[in-house]
């Protein structure tokens, strides 16, 4: 198997994981969220920054890592899911899909100084 068809496996992985991510997020702003659901949604972030390390996607790897950070803090019971919260991680979703975006060559690099600050912020 080639560099380029390992690739492309990882950019359907992403795909998958995005899904996943967005309707655990969509469950959160709606109340129905549980620990499985934010354990889905951690999972699919560290999957696509796994991913984004394997492939040297620095960009889309440290923004990953900081999105994580913040959903292991809510996952420990040390962030509680809240309008304000819920409102933070779904910009800082539609920011993760531009970065997978522009990974594959379907977009411009999002800029994420703003929401990488405020996840930053959050997991302080």
């Amino acid at each position: 198997m080639t560099n380029e068809e390992i690739q492309n496996i990882f950019f359907l992985e992403c795909e998958e994981a995005l899904g996943l991510a967005e309707d655990g997020l969509m469950a959160c702003r709606s109340g129905t969220a549980d620990a499985d659901t934010v354990n889905g949604i951690f999972r699919a972030v560290h999957s696509i920054k796994g991913g984004a390390g394997a492939f040297s996607f620095t960009l889309l790897q440290a923004f990953t890592h900081k999105f994580e950070t913040v959903l292991s803090y809510v996952r420990d019971g040390d962030l509680p899911l809240g309008d304000t919260l819920n409102t933070l991680m779904l910009r800082a979703f539609d920011v993760l899909a531009d970065h997978v975006a522009a990974v594959r060559g379907q977009g411009d690099l999002p800029d994420d100084a703003a929401i990488s600050a405020q996840l930053e912020d959050v997991a302080a």
